[in-house]
């Protein structure tokens, strides 16, 4: 039986920086941990559940950056 993939809808750039990412993953996108996203930015946070957060793809790409 072969493995199987996760598919994902390919959205437009627009709608696909509005998508909301694990911690774990904007750890691996910007290089800060968890502990320092809860610190430093806990603002751009999103409580999906009880134990479960999350931040925006526009928002872990643009930690760092300076305002347009």
């Amino acid at each position: 039986m072969p493995a199987q993939t996760k598919r994902r809808l390919q959205l437009p750039t627009e709608l696909e920086l509005e998508r909301i990412v694990t911690l774990k993953e904007a750890h691996a996108l910007s290089g800060l941990s968890p502990d320092c996203w809860r610190d430093n930015y806990r603002h751009l946070i999103i409580q999906l559940s009880p134990r479960r957060q999350g931040i925006k793809l526009k928002h872990v790409l643009g930690v760092g950056q300076p305002a347009a």
